[in-house]
């Protein structure tokens, strides 16, 4: 009967293990797979700072959780924009084909 009950125990930690090699196989994957890619670059290249600061403040959340402090040497300029900010392009002129 305790051989029985120790095969059990060896079957639960042999799936345990199996699980956790596979979940570390796929967290290795991921890693390899975004090891080129900037998570941050649509934040620096295609989100308007003052959109992002004017959220911040909303929502009472410091910038240098959002942005590293020299992204926010470098947008110092959107640290003034005021909460309600809303990015709104001007009317562009329809062009005549």
């Amino acid at each position: 009967m305790k051989k029985n009950k120790d095969d059990k125990n060896q079957k639960k930690k042999l799936a345990a293990l199996k699980e956790r090699a596979n979940k570390l196989a796929i967290q290795m994957n991921m890693k390899e797979e975004l090891k080129t890619v900037s998570l941050g670059t649509s934040k620096i290249n295609y989100l308007d700072p003052r959109i992002t600061i004017s959220w911040c403040k909303r929502h009472e959340v410091p910038p240098n959780v959002v942005f590293t402090k020299a992204l926010i040497d470098k947008f110092h300029w959107a640290m003034d924009c005021e909460m309600d900010y809303r990015f709104c392009e001007e009317a562009k002129p329809a062009v005549a084909e």
